[in-house]
This record gives structure tokens, sequence and C-alpha cells, in this order.
């Protein structure tokens, strides 16, 4: 159940408040009543940072973020309007805002929540992305990434972003505990399940990006090594064994491929982008080498299960299209 805010009782609480004896306050209310006593707070201390002709340090970062509190009222009306579905309403006040406060990190998270809510993550991304930019230290707006990195099942990134927000956030606020359960809960799970620690989980998709690299660099042998390095801390990664399965087969060792292929399969019987190249592969000779040289490349877990499509019956209704577009083609005769 969402705890509502103690003083206007209308919207989400999100910040511990210790003038309030420790309950949660919604930002509107928290920036409407930050006073002297409330120093010590991390949102005091930002509050302080917000100061427009002042550029602040992060890391090798510099940022200018706009206070304005009525723009921040402004926003979690519009937010508000989005939780009850009311979407013209909340995008003309943002859109009003944003051309006049183009610097002010809110304003953008506004736009990227109004996005997120409606499921268009692409669009939420790029201006959460800009709120991040303006202001580093917006866990909010970090934790919402997180949320639309999870939907998208972009789970590194996903990671990076929850591990960010409980860096930089204070142990009190409800999006730090929610990204500590969230990844606390994938620990669990991968420990059940696999049998490995998050931190071995998060070290196999580095290297399997670094494998993917080098696979599409055409780098077939150190593909190879990478994805297997990658299976070693991630043994139950069917796209580490299918990969492997095509870099082989662009060697030409045909046996490799399919022991390859047959362990993605065993992992995951339903690995449909294993069970096509599979076919691919039986059907070489040992010695040859699978063409053409261009490998098409799909995030498979994300566009096919996910939406509860079917690859093979994608690429058979791709076929039937293009043989009756070849069928309408008119064809000359001497």
């Amino acid at each position: 159940m969402k705890k509502t805010c103690i003083l206007c009782g209308n919207t989400k609480g999100k910040r511990t408040c210790q003038l309030q004896n420790k309950d949660l306050v919604c930002p509107v209310c928290c920036a409407s009543t930050r006073q002297q006593s409330c120093e010590g707070c991390r949102y005091y201390t930002v509050a302080q940072q917000y100061q427009v002709s002042k550029t602040h340090p992060v890391g090798s970062k510099h940022f200018i973020a706009e206070f304005n509190e009525n723009v921040f009222r402004k926003v979690d009306r519009a937010l508000i309007l989005c939780e009850r579905g009311s979407f013209p309403e909340a995008h003309a006040i943002l859109q009003k805002l944003l051309p006049e406060h183009p610097r002010n990190h809110y304003i953008h998270y506004g736009m990227g929540m109004y996005h997120a809510l409606q499921g268009n993550d692409d669009e939420a991304l790029s201006y959460l992305d800009r709120a991040t930019d303006i202001f580093p230290y917006f866990i909010e707006a970090h934790f919402n990434k997180g949320q639309i990195f999870m939907n998208k099942l972009d789970i590194k990134r996903m990671l990076d972003v929850y591990q960010m927000v409980i860096e930089i956030g204070d142990p009190q606020d409800e999006v730090v505990k929610q990204a500590k359960d969230i990844l606390q809960e994938l620990e669990h799970h991968l420990q059940k399940g696999d049998n490995i620690t998050l931190k071995a989980y998060i070290k196999g998709l580095e290297i399997f990006e670094q494998a993917f690299e080098a696979m599409n660099n055409k780098k077939w042998e150190q593909a190879i090594t990478l994805f297997q390095e990658c299976a070693r801390y991630c043994p139950r990664h069917p796209q580490s064994y299918g990969n492997m399965g095509i870099c082989y087969g662009k060697l030409g060792q045909k046996a490799l491929a399919l022991q390859s292929l047959d362990k993605a399969l065993e992992l995951d019987p339903n690995y449909e982008p294993a069970i096509i190249n599979r076919v691919i592969v039986e059907s070489l000779q040992e010695g040859e080498r699978i063409s053409p040289d261009k490998i098409k490349t799909i995030e498979y877990y994300k566009d096919y299960p996910l939406n509860k499509k079917s690859y093979i019956q994608t690429i058979v209704q791709q076929r039937k299209d293009e043989l009756r577009s070849v069928s309408k083609t008119p064809v000359d005769s001497v």
C-alpha cells in the first residue's frame, strides 16, 4: 500500500522528514516546510546547492541546477494528474514549463514520468537522463530509470542504476530501501536458481558485453574465449553458449558449434535462436563456415518471450510476406 504524505495527505510520501518524526512527506511539502532546523538532512543540503549561478563538481562532472518552489508545485500537480490518468492535462502543464525552465531537472523528471506511465520507455529515458545530467544526485530519477531498464530486461544497466541510488541516497529514503530490496531479491533468486552471487552475475554480464563486441567485430576466437569466461561466472546463460555456437560455426568447427548450441538448448529448450542456428549448422560439412558474414542481432528474451511472440513464427511470416511480394512483381519475357 502506498504511503501518502503526512502533511498534505494527497501525494505519495517519498522523503523521510526529521521535522515530522521520520514520517514520509512528498517533495513539495518537503520543500515548503524546509527551514534552518533541517540542517543535517540531505535534502536541506541539496537545497543549498540549487543555485542557478553556481556549478558543483560531481566526480569529473559539473552541474547547474535550478531551485524553484513554484515549478516544483506545478510539476507535482502534473504528476498527480498522470497518476489519475489525466495525461493531456498533465502534458499541457509540463509542455508550458519546459521552454520557460529548460535546465530545471524536475520538469524533465516530470516529462519522463509522464511518458513512463504511458509505457513510452525510450522517451521516458531521454527525459530522465536529462534530469540526472542536470542534477546527478536526483535519486528518484535514477530509481525510475532502473524501473524502465527492468521493464526492458536491460539487467546490467538496471543493476548499475540501483547501485548508484544506494550509494548516493539516504539509507532512510523509500526509493533507496526499494532499490536495496530489489537487489536483495535478485541476489536470493540467483543463489537459489543458479547458485551464484549478484557480484558474479554482474561480472558475467560485463564480460558478455565484451564478448558480444568481439563477435560483432568478427574476432571469433577472442569472442569464444570471452563467452566461455562469461559462462564460468554465469553457468546458466544460454546466450553465451548460443553465441559460442555461432562463432564456432564461423570458424568451420561444426562439432563444437553443435555442442555449444546443444548446451544452450539444455539450459533453455525454448531458446529459439539456438534452435534456428542448430538447423543451419547441422546442414554444414565439417570445415564449412556459416555464411553470410553479417549476423542478425536480436534481443531475444526482451523482444519475443517478454512480448509473448515467437521468433520462429516471425521469420516464417516474413518469408511468406516476401513470397507474396515477389508474386506480385511483373516479369518481363523475351
